[in-house]
């Protein structure tokens, strides 16, 4: 029998007798090849009960009466199995995956597989329908694209390119939420870089504008900030991106003298108020910052403990610490308070700046940096009320009066009250107050103490209350006592000069002065 080149089909041969049967062979053959669909693939054992006309592609491996017809078209015709050799090129439509395959001399392949490019489509949606307004849409949970890497003849690199035809056009990325703008990245209307944002998709407010020419970097609402503190020493370390940064520092405050110990019937001064604790302020670019900056915070100056020994002197409050940036900037401690003395004044500790507050000794009163806010010799504070000098701590009379209040303050730190005396008659005083400050028009400073009370401490910085370098208060006087004398107020945090303690009589107790407020850093980052 002789067969056609492509399809296999029996031809007619010339006298053949029974014409019609090798026809109808070629018929039955162009009905199962026409417009070829089976409705499986990779079929390696025939159906139980196959109805005629049925059609599959044989897998590989197949048994039975598909063995030996590996990736043939198997057609069931007049009762039987008949198997067509697919050539290069057919095509199957296979019905139960909805899938089009191609036979490509070797096996059947994905038709969507043998497609090297796609030129000049009008739409293209994937799992979804593009339209007119998005003719390129996709509706799905996750996208990649990766660079083609060397070893498979790409660069490494991946660049995605999105062009406008002039300035004022724009090119964006739109970001949505239900279909409703919320931010937008790229070059809007001009060619300067923006990133904005909406809360309803109509009204937009550009949040960063970078521009083109020179990269400087500007935020139209309001630029970042960041506030570092810092309340112990430590290393600061900028973050990435800081630009420069301001740097607040406040120097720790001098501790209170104690009050005199001292015999009835003879006049004793209770101890002399720390100075307040200087403040300095710099701003520092990110180059002189560097990698990042030592801390060291300056501590509150020790009180000067309660004199046990009988008709003796006070004993005098340790000066306040500096803090220190690095060796960029630092602010000076307050000096202490001197010890209350025997029918002689106590001199209060002298306010710090950038450099340390001298401290009270004896009748002397601690001289304040520069001469500025100087502690007082029986007498209040020097104030401090145009600079970032500590104020002055207040000194105790020599006669035995009331100690006399710190001096008031500014923008820096308040010294302490000193203690109150006890005169030659026995009578006793109270302390002075601590150094007046005023946070938000408020006038704060430590209370004085009454007889034999002990003083309060000075205000200290709370989140909220007051602004973010507020100065601590002076610590208020204890109050003398024929026994029991009050001891001086703590100063405040930061850098408050501690009060001084009241005078007693031999026998009695008490009367230690206040300790100076700790020094604080604060650092405000500009991005």
């Amino acid at each position: 029998m002789t067969l056609t080149k492509h399809l296999a089909l029996p031809l007619i041969d010339a006298a053949q007798a029974q014409k019609h049967v090798t026809h109808n062979e070629a018929l039955a053959l162009l009905d199962a090849l026409a417009h070829l669909a089976v409705s499986a693939r990779d079929a390696t054992t025939p159906p139980a009960t196959p109805a005629e006309g049925d059609r599959l592609l044989v897998g590989s491996a197949a048994t039975g009466a598909f063995a030996g017809k590996d990736f043939q078209v198997a057609t069931f015709l007049a009762g039987g199995w008949t198997f067509l050799s697919p050539q290069a090129g057919w095509r199957v439509y296979v019905a139960d995956e909805s899938r089009l395959l191609v036979f490509d001399g070797a096996g059947w392949i994905d038709v969507g597989s043998t497609f090297d490019e796609f030129q000049n489509l009008a739409r293209l949606g994937v799992g979804t329908l593009a339209n007119a307004a998005n003719p390129l849409s996709a509706k799905l949970n996750a996208a990649l694209f990766t660079a083609k890497p060397v070893a498979e003849s790409g660069s490494g690199d991946l660049r995605v390119t999105l062009n406008k035809e002039g300035a004022a056009n724009t090119v964006s990325q739109l970001y949505q939420s239900g279909y409703s703008g919320r931010a937008e990245t790229g070059l809007t209307g001009d060619d300067d870089f923006r990133v904005k944002v909406s809360p309803d998709g109509s009204t937009w407010k550009d949040g960063i504008v970078v521009d083109r020419t020179t990269g400087a970097v500007s935020f139209p609402n309001g630029g970042p900030t960041k506030i570092v503190a810092f309340t112990s020493s430590g290393v600061y370390t900028p973050t990435p991106g800081l630009r420069f940064a301001d740097v607040i520092l406040f120097g720790g405050g001098g501790g209170g003298g104690s009050g005199a110990r001292q015999a009835a019937g003879a006049a004793a001064s209770g101890g002399g108020g720390g100075g307040g604790g200087g403040v300095n302020r710099g701003r520092f670019t990110a180059a002189q910052i560097g990698a990042g900056k030592v801390i060291a915070i300056g501590a509150g100056g020790a009180p000067g403990s309660a004199q046990t020994t009988n008709s003796t002197a006070g004993n005098a409050g340790a000066a306040g610490g500096a803090t220190a940036f690095g060796t960029l900037i630092r602010a000076g401690g307050g000096g202490g308070g001197a010890g209350g003395g025997l029918a002689v004044a106590s001199g209060g500790g002298g306010g710090g700046a950038d450099i340390n507050g001298g401290g009270g000794s004896g009748p002397t009163a601690g001289a304040g940096a520069y001469g500025l806010a100087n502690g007082g010799a029986g007498a209040q504070g020097g104030s401090s009320l145009g600079g970032d000098v500590g104020s002055g701590g207040g000194g105790g009379p020599a006669a035995g009066a009331a100690g006399a209040a710190g001096g008031t303050v500014r923008k820096a730190s308040a010294g302490g009250g000193a203690g109150g005396g006890l005169t030659a008659a026995n009578a006793v005083s109270p302390g002075g107050v601590g150094g007046l400050l005023y946070v938000n028009n408020t006038a704060q400073q430590g209370a004085a103490g009454a007889a034999g009370v002990s003083g309060g401490a000075g205000p200290s910085f709370a989140a909220g209350v007051g602004p973010v370098d507020q100065p601590g208060g002076g610590g208020g006087g204890g109050g003398s006592s024929l026994t029991a004398a009050g001891n001086g107020g703590a100063g405040g945090f930061p850098g408050g000069g501690g009060g001084g303690g009241g005078a007693h009589q031999n026998g009695g107790s008490g009367g230690a002065g206040g300790a100076g407020g700790a020094g604080y850093a604060i650092i405000i980052e500009y991005f």
